[in-house]
Formats: structure tokens, C-alpha cells, sequence
């Protein structure tokens, strides 16, 4: 059978990188970083696409832990089944023992950059709530870790409409949840993401 699919464009792209994390009450027992990775040129799609769920769930723009259960868990669903279509992978990393969270947020991050660095051109970091000081030092230890392709470092305050990153706190949420209570729906739902692909242990 013949087929008239155009061959795949290769090329490295621009990736855009959302990362929250979620463990910071458990005083080092655990600490989650979480990554969405989006290519680029799908952001704008991506961005409509997560805010129309929240509408549709009935989750709105609140944070996960402020969301009612059933709401919450229509739209943790709704977001993993949607995510192939849109290309977009998400990471967890999850470090025990460590209290110097800013050091494990940077680790966190490089290894989602060091799996990615061969397919991107360009990668920018947007961090939930990172302050501007604190970007450039970001920066700067992630270049020392060999993020080369690394191009700049950006907080995204609370009060921003950004919707991949109340994505990136939903996720961190959801697992938090999934790691304290092993037999939930978030941690099946988490489970079936795992198996498809789109989320990845770092």
C-alpha cells in the first residue's frame, strides 16, 4: 500500500519547558519536580487546548489542590489523553532526602534538558513563581551541568493566565497525591500516562 504521508521534519526545534514542583511540606521525605515540554510551534494551540479543559472539567484556573476531586480528576484525565496530539511529553523526577530545593529544582530540570538537548535547537525554561535573581542563577548553574542549549530562564508569577503552567502544578499535585495514597485515581491515571509514553521518570 502506498504511502502519501510527507516524510518526517527532523530538524532540530525550539522546545518550551513548564516546571513546577510539589513536596516542599514533607521536609525532605520527597520533593517532585515536574516538566511539560512543548514544542514551540504547537504552544499557542497547546495553551487553548489546556484552558478549554479547565472550563470543560469544571477545574477552572485554581490551583490542584484547591479544586474539587471529581473536577480535578476530569481534568488530570482530559490533559493526559490529550497531550499526543499536541506532541507534548511530560517528566517527573523525584528526589528523597534533600531539603536544598532550588539545587534539586536545577538538577531536575537539567536531566529533562539533557534528554531533550539532542532534539532541540533552542530550550527555554519557564520555573512557577521564580523570581528574577533567581533566574539568571538558574541559568548559570544549568550551563555549568552542560546545558548548552539552554537559552534563557523565566519565573512565571501566580497571577499570569498561563494555563501549561497550572498544567505543570496540576501534574506535581497528582503525583504528590499518587506517592502518599498508591491506590487512587490519580495514580492510576498517572500509571496509564506512564505506559502510553507521554510521562517519563527521569
Amino acid at each position: 500500500m502506498c504511502n502519501h504521508l510527507k516524510p518526517t521534519d527532523r530538524k532540530p526545534k525550539r522546545i518550551d519547558l513548564y516546571f513546577d514542583e510539589s513536596g516542599q511540606h514533607t521536609r525532605g521525605e520527597f520533593f517532585i519536580v515536574v516538566g511539560v515540554m512543548v514544542i514551540a510551534e504547537n504552544t499557542d494551540e497547546a495553551r487553548q487546548f489546556y484552558a478549554s479543559i479547565e472550563e470543560i472539567s469544571g477545574k477552572g484556573k485554581v490551583k490542584w489542590a484547591s479544586a474539587k476531586k471529581d473536577k480535578r480528576l476530569s481534568y488530570l484525565q482530559r490533559a493526559i489523553q490529550g497531550a499526543p496530539s499536541l506532541d507534548i511529553k511530560f517528566f517527573r523526577c523525584v528526589f528523597r532526602q534533600r531539603t536544598d530545593y532550588d539545587g534539586a529544582t536545577v538538577e531536575g530540570i537539567a536531566r529533562v534538558v539533557h534528554r531533550l538537548q539532542r532534539s532541540a535547537s533552542r530550550i527555554y525554561v519557564y520555573v512557577d513563581g521564580l523570581t528574577e535573581p533567581k533566574c539568571s542563577a538558574y541559568k548559570n548553574r544549568l550551563r555549568r551541568l552542560g546545558c548548552r542549549r539552554v537559552k534563557d530562564v523565566r519565573g512565571v508569577k501566580k497571577r499570569q493566565n498561563e494555563s501549561l503552567m497550572r498544567l505543570a502544578d496540576a501534574l506535581a499535585g497528582a503525583i504528590g497525591e499518587a506517592r502518599r495514597h498508591q491506590e487512587n485515581q490519580p495514580a492510576e491515571l498517572l500509571s496509564q500516562a506512564e505506559e502510553s509514553g507521554t510521562l517519563i521518570e527521569l
